[in-house]
């Protein structure tokens, strides 16, 4: 705050710099708390989105194999393709027909002696196969990783075999079809692209077969994750559990980021799923979000910064208009040869002496008025309000017994009782004179409940109080007006004063309430 003197008077201001500075702090520690809000909520969802990717790639290529192997099954239960007394060209063209409709290049006939025969083409061997030798050996169903196939050498598929079981248990060939290897990656890129995450499926010997995290196809994927750095577990335990078969997850480092995996088995095969998302991946996309909540907070920081601106340029006449007021109670209390070292704080505490009786703690007189009239301006006319006029009435007598000091302790004791009453219903209270004091009342339900309240404040100010080991007797009179919709200050004093002035001229001790 500063403080500019010039010969008519100070002018006072606030520096609007340190709001400034402050808030631009508190706008950056805003900043920081979102930004890390933003960051464990990254965590939560790179656990989330790589189950939900793994599940949702894990369901998908599962719904593939099986629908496989139920139409192949399907199919082997026929006799037109068991029987190995029908021809095979007759075989090969049914399921030629067959192929298109269920989505398959090709659905292939193999005889017992291990001969594929297919789409009108010289019928090939495949007796150097190890999963036909399986086949042929075990009678269980097939699932290949991924190889090269086809005339080109180069095509990579999946092949589901299941064998063909003549009427006597014997095996007399299978069926077979290709799924073909994009068809398999497109599923993995569709469920990452929903969860913003990376996806790898690895075959039966640990290899990559395909990879939308970018990992070479063929490579030992051991061999990359031994190249992380893997938390909670180790790569040889890894290892173990994926050739158990048993689900599971990892964080791991690499290449700057932190990484959630997630993987599982694919029921009838071999294969396994690695679904992977990075934080920098779920921390980007969430970024927007973050950055519109940072821009409204920010937004709305300054839109309070102006209003508290605009707030503290009103607060600020208000202080200049008291400044200038202390400065015009200086002058009269050092009469204009004001000290050097002068101090605001003991000219309040002077001024503050004049708004309360010092000996009983109640308002002066000049003050009880001004409250008093701000409290008619806004009684409730349904309820009792009542002015009180108290006079003691032997305050002469204890100060020629016990002296001015005795006096004094009986007013002070006075005072205190009526504070209570002040407070008890929210009126006010203030020294009359010397032995005088005018207390008003408010909020009473009815005029019962003033005379209850009279009764009991008569009681109260008829006692003896005890000091230096002597019993003070006082008594005191009570005048009382009640307040009317039109009835003013002034005139309610007056009818206080004059039923006071009945009660001393009738016994004393008691209280009256005006009448007209």
């Amino acid at each position: 705050m500063k403080n500019n003197k010039k010969n008519s008077g100070s002018n006072w201001q606030i520096s609007f710099s340190p709001i400034l500075r402050y808030s631009a702090l508190f706008c950056l520690l805003i900043l920081a708390v979102i930004m890390l809000g933003g960051g464990f909520l990254s965590f939560s969802l790179m656990n989330a989105r790589a189950h939900a990717s793994l599940a949702s790639t894990h369901a998908q290529i599962s719904q593939r194999i099986d629908e496989s192997v139920t139409l192949l099954e399907s199919l082997a239960g026929l006799p037109e393709f068991y029987d190995p007394s029908i021809p095979p060209i007759d075989k090969v063209k049914k399921l030629d027909q067959m192929a298109p409709h269920f989505g398959y290049l090709m659905i292939c006939y193999v005889d017992s002696d291990i001969v594929v025969y297919s789409d009108g083409s010289e019928p090939a061997s495949l007796a150097s196969r190890d999963y036909m030798q399986n086949l042929f050996s075990t009678g269980q169903v097939q699932v290949t990783d991924s190889f090269a196939a086809g005339a080109d050498g180069v095509t990579l598929n999946y092949t589901v075999a299941v064998p063909l079981f003549g009427q006597q248990g014997d095996i007399t060939g299978c069926l077979f079809c290709a799924i073909y290897f994009d068809e398999v990656t497109q599923i993995l890129e569709e469920a990452d692209s929903v969860n913003n995450s990376s996806a790898t499926l690895i075959g039966t010997r640990g290899q990559v077969m395909s990879s939308t995290a970018g990992l070479p196809y063929g490579d030992p994927v051991m061999d990359t994750l031994r190249s992380s750095r893997i938390f909670g577990i180790t790569p040889d335990k890894l290892e173990e559990q994926l050739l158990a078969a048993v689900p599971g997850s990892y964080w791991s480092y690499q290449n700057g980021s932190l990484f959630y995996t997630a993987y599982q088995r694919v029921e009838n095969t071999g294969w396994d799923i690695l679904c992977s998302v990075s934080f920098w991946n779920i921390f980007l996309s969430v970024l927007p979000s973050l950055l519109l909540v940072a821009c409204l907070t920010v937004l709305l920081c300054i839109g309070l910064l102006l209003l508290l601106r605009r707030y503290i340029a009103g607060q600020m006449q208000v202080v200049n208009i008291l400044v200038h007021s202390v400065e015009e109670l200086e002058k009269k209390i050092y009469q204009d040869e004001q000290p050097e070292d002068r101090d605001f704080n003991e000219i309040i505490r002077l001024t503050s002496n004049g708004l309360l009786d010092s000996l009983t703690g109640v308002v002066t007189r000049s003050v009880f008025l001004n409250q008093a009239a701000a409290h008619l301006k806004k009684l409730d006319p349904q309820l009792v309000n009542a002015l009180c006029f108290i006079d003691m009435d032997n305050l002469k007598h204890i100060n020629d017994t016990y002296g001015h000091s005795g006096g004094d302790v009986a007013l002070k004791s006075i005072g205190y009782i009526l504070r209570e009453y002040e407070k008890k219903y929210d009126g006010v209270v203030g020294r009359y004179g010397g032995d005088e004091f005018i207390m008003l009342l408010t909020g009473l339900d009815d005029e019962a409940e003033l005379r209850s309240v009279l009764d009991e404040l008569v009681l109260r100010l008829h006692s003896e109080i005890g000091s230096a080991g002597q019993n003070i007797p006082i008594q005191c009179s009570v005048g009382v007006s009640v307040c009317l919709p039109e009835s003013d200050l002034e005139q309610l004093i007056a009818q206080a004063d004059e039923a006071l002035y009945f009660v001393k001229q009738n016994g004393k001790g008691y209280y009256k309430i005006y009448e007209s």
